[in-house]
């Protein structure tokens, strides 16, 4: 969240209370301004905030696909008793109908191809990462692995290779490894740990 002064007449998104102009608030792009005393802290709560953003927005891209989709669909069902017809299909030379048609299909199914990048968008819209995200995933997949290796253990480290475990601490791991200039030691962190196959 962002400190700022307000420009424009506006009321608080989660007490309604409203803000002058010139009055201090915070605002972040995503969850909308809000006066001092209520600005969300948690991430939960900012969670929420941004999900109810994030879902008007992706229900207006699945709108625009849907009625995409119905109107290609149906500009590519036009005209069922002619579209089956090989005769008018491959006869050689110019037909404009023919023409009007094959230019018709194509921007149908364009639209039709708009249509899917627009549900992908909704779909991604819909998913809403806060501050934290990343490093609980970070955190379940260091658990998951304290539960797996055990001291004595040979690893794959990633970007040191295979090694040995020597000792596990809370986020790390000591990893001893044999190079070309000999036995040396290393911490990794515990998340990048993989079984060696």
């Amino acid at each position: 969240m962002k400190e700022i002064r307000v420009k424009y007449t506006g009321e608080c998104r989660k007490c309604g209370a409203i803000l002058e102009v010139g009055s201090i608030a915070n605002y972040e792009r995503y969850t909308g301004i809000f006066c001092l005393a209520c600005t969300p802290t948690d991430s939960e709560e900012i969670r929420t905030y941004r999900q109810e953003s994030a879902d008007r927005k992706a229900d207006k891209y699945e709108g625009w696909a849907n009625k995409r989709k119905e109107r290609a669909t149906a500009k590519l069902n036009s005209y069922p008793e002619i579209r089956h017809d090989w005769a008018f299909i491959s006869q050689p030379g110019r037909i404009p109908f023919r023409d009007r048609m094959n230019q018709s299909d194509s921007r149908a199914v364009e639209s039709l191809r708009i249509a899917d990048k627009m549900q992908a968008k909704a779909d991604s819209l819909r998913h809403i990462r806060v501050k934290g995200d990343a490093e609980k995933r970070w955190q379940g997949l260091r658990e998951l692995n304290i539960e797996r290796f055990k001291v004595g253990d040979i690893v794959n480290t990633g970007l040191y290779g295979k090694g040995t475990i020597l000792k596990i601490n809370k986020k790390t791991a000591k990893i001893g490894n044999t190079g070309t200039s000999g036995v040396y030691t290393t911490n990794v962190d515990l998340a990048f740990l993989s079984s060696v196959k």
